[in-house]
């Protein structure tokens, strides 16, 4: 079962340990970069502290007074551009706000590697069509589509309070918090999904064992 069991997890096995060791790669050279001083995680480090306003875009008229350009006749001036706050000496709430605006992300994804980890497990000693199967599939789908919801919330709230730090113009509460219909399309599809197949497995188990209860 074990061998077949490896046949079958292929290469979603291969591929989630690849992407673990890379998580654990980019964790580990965070945690040096900002304790030599050149970034920032969880408090650490030394360096400057920045935050681009997500979904802002500023063009027309409003820059090019500033600027003191106009267009020629039958011309147009479009100037696209993010507004980006950034501190030479953050405090350590700014820097706390900084990892948090980008390490929920990281965390989902390393949830996520874990629970496909722990299904791929499952599948090689238990056999690919059993209930522990079913039970990680279904446990892997709730997460994509709560952990993703609650990772963007996450990193929405941070960017927010960061920015009212940095900006004397208060950017009210939930601007950067994304809204539900951007973010959970993908996951709520792949979420649907795995929970659909974990039904299917757990059916599936379930009358293998009436089959061979009655042989």
């Amino acid at each position: 079962m074990t061998t077949t069991g490896r046949a079958l997890t292929e290469p979603l096995r291969s591929v989630t340990y690849i992407f673990g060791g890379l998580i654990l790669a980019l964790a580990a050279t965070t945690g040096i970069t900002a304790i030599a001083g050149a970034g920032t995680i969880v408090g650490l480090g030394r360096g400057p502290v920045c935050v681009t306003q997500p979904d802002t875009g500023y063009s027309g008229g409003t820059w090019t007074a500033h600027l003191g350009i106009a267009a020629q006749p039958g011309a147009s001036i479009t100037i696209n551009g993010t507004l980006r706050a950034c501190t030479l000496h953050p405090s350590l709430p700014q820097r706390l706000l900084s990892s948090l605006t980008g390490w929920p992300a990281v965390l989902a994804w390393a949830a996520v590697l874990f629970l496909l980890w722990r299904l791929v497990r499952a599948a090689i000693s238990t056999g690919p069509f059993t209930v522990p199967v079913a039970t990680g599939l279904r446990r892997l789908g709730w997460f994509i589509v709560l952990g993703s919801l609650a990772a963007a919330s996450a990193h929405g709230a941070a960017t927010d309070a960061l920015l009212n730090t940095l900006l004397r113009a208060h950017n009210g509460f939930g601007d950067a918090v994304p809204r539900v219909a951007d973010v959970l399309p993908v996951p709520l599809l792949a979420g649907a999904t795995l929970l659909t197949f974990a039904r299917i497995i757990r059916a599936g188990a379930a009358m293998d064992e009436e089959i061979q209860a009655t042989v």
